[in-house]
């Protein structure tokens, strides 16, 4: 019964015209060139990263970006020796795009729960995925707000 609810879906995922919206990214050829980073040291080196992987040097749209992030890890609650037990991750990036003398202003936000591990190596491995899942997620949203703006 699985077996034909399962290729009954990806029958109509595959009828329907599904396309990813991420699909034809590569096809762009336009170069980043990150001119500031301000705020977060980490967050800004992992989005920086993240969008080396976009940038041609060898095309002549360039765009200057400038980043300036926040990140906040926020106490939610706390048991009742007064440790934390819950938190709050967030992470504001603004993005400052200048391509053809015209400035262009991003805000993305990211957050998630995260509780309090006993052990702080793990913890700390964890918030350090997050944080990169966090900055490949700013990228792609801002991948596609640079295609918005070349189709304009």
């Amino acid at each position: 019964m699985k077996n034909i609810i399962l290729i009954s879906f990806l029958l109509f995922i595959y009828s329907c015209g599904y396309t990813s919206v991420y699909k034809n990214q590569n096809s762009n050829n336009f170069q980043i060139n990150i001119v500031e980073m301000q705020g977060d040291n980490d967050i800004n080196n992992m989005i920086k990263n993240e969008l080396k992987f976009y940038s041609n040097r060898n095309s002549e749209k360039k765009y200057d970006i400038s980043i300036n992030s926040d990140y906040q890890k926020i106490i939610i609650s706390k048991n009742s020796a007064g440790v934390a037990t819950d938190y709050k991750l967030l992470v504001d990036t603004k993005i400052t795009i200048n391509f053809n003398n015209k400035t262009n202003i991003f805000n993305f936000s990211e957050n998630i729960n995260m509780k309090s591990n006993s052990n702080s190596f793990e913890q700390n491995n964890y918030e350090r995925n997050l944080k990169k899942n966090f900055a490949s997620s700013i990228r792609d949203k801002f991948i596609v707000k640079i295609f918005d703006l070349d189709d304009n």
